[in-house]
């Protein structure tokens, strides 16, 4: 089957535009493609965004699952997208064929008006990110408020979807990978994240899993997945959602701006932010370290298994001597 070019994905996103009754011709403008497609429509005088899933990604229950998951967030006031649901009442649409590398799911959500993203993973590891403690405040509100409406709506996983326990993050298999392959992972450096990776287990393993501390969680908060709006700040792409520790969604909104200069008052500021909302206590705060570099072996997994790709010789190349300080810490600690 094809390659999934720019050109297939464009004919996947005009093929459902017709389920859900718009013209097939209809404006089209490509605005990211990560792990998905991701396209603006512009319709009848509305906005909307198609997004074409990577194939194979999620099975269509597993789908189901995320988007009910947003849509019972959005119930709760949450900031998040809103999806509009596809003729036949479900969250989306299969469409393509043996021509088109085969069937792709595509979505449809509302368009966010906004003025940019939160961030940027490059210029906030570079630490020429020039942002204010109070946006981390803020995100780590919201933050606090998307844990608050998964325990007050009593929202259950649907189906199972690979989960961020201690398995999904530093198991035999992990979700991502193994973050013990990557090639520039060796000698001292490599022992002593083997280390570090057994310090990590014991941590979290003593914390457990109690509904306050373990639950359905976004999973990917980076700083492109946090859009500004003039009402505030908006999450987006749930993607990687499932059950983890709601530690790991604040390791990862934090965890690129680790090497950062003002790194220490961006972390007090997202957990001032969380704690109005849902406070914390001395065993939250003491394991945080061990989420925070179990977020950042999860990267090196990832880009073990797609080496060639840009993203991946980033991590490999620039990142990775944060994630082996961030071993070192701990285990000096």
């Amino acid at each position: 089957m094809p390659a999934v070019t720019l050109e297939i994905a464009e004919s996947l996103a005009r093929a459902a535009l017709s389920e859900w009754g718009f013209d097939d011709s209809a404006p089209l403008v490509l605005l990211k493609n990560r792990e998905n497609f991701v396209y603006r429509l512009d319709a009848d005088g509305l906005a909307y965004v198609v997004r074409v899933h990577r194939q194979g990604y999620h099975s269509d229950a597993e789908l189901a699952c995320e988007l009910d998951f947003v849509r019972a967030l959005h119930a709760e006031g949450v900031s998040v997208p809103e999806f509009i649901p596809a003729p036949d009442g479900s969250g989306f649409v299969v469409v393509g064929d043996a021509r088109t590398g085969g069937r792709h799911q595509v979505d449809l959500q509302r368009l966010i008006p906004n003025s940019g993203m939160f961030g940027d993973e490059r210029s906030a590891v570079a630490g020429t990110a020039d942002l204010d403690p109070a946006d981390f405040r803020r995100l780590g509100r919201l933050l606090g408020e998307l844990h608050a409406a998964t325990e007050r709506s009593g929202y259950t996983m649907a189906v199972p979807r690979d989960d961020w326990d201690l398995e999904g993050l530093i198991g035999s298999e992990p979700a991502w990978g193994d973050p013990l392959r990557l090639a520039e992972l060796a000698g001292e450096d490599r022992a002593l994240v083997a280390r570090a990776i057994e310090r990590v287990r014991a941590r979290l393993d003593a914390y457990g899993t109690p509904a306050h501390r373990f639950g359905p969680i976004h999973a990917d908060l980076t700083p492109e997945n946090v859009l500004r709006t003039e009402t505030g700040l908006v999450i987006i792409d749930f993607d990687d959602f499932a059950a983890g520790w709601h530690l790991f969604d604040l390791a990862t909104a934090l965890y690129f701006f680790t090497p950062h200069p003002r790194a220490a008052e961006y972390r007090c500021a997202l957990f001032t932010g969380y704690e109005s909302v849902r406070p914390l206590d001395a065993a939250d705060h003491d394991v945080f370290p061990a989420v925070l570099l179990a977020r950042g072996l999860t990267y090196l997994g990832w880009s073990a298994d797609r080496r060639g790709e840009p993203t991946a010789e980033w991590h490999a190349g620039t990142v990775l001597p944060h994630v082996v300080r961030l071993a070192r810490r701990l285990l000096d600690d």
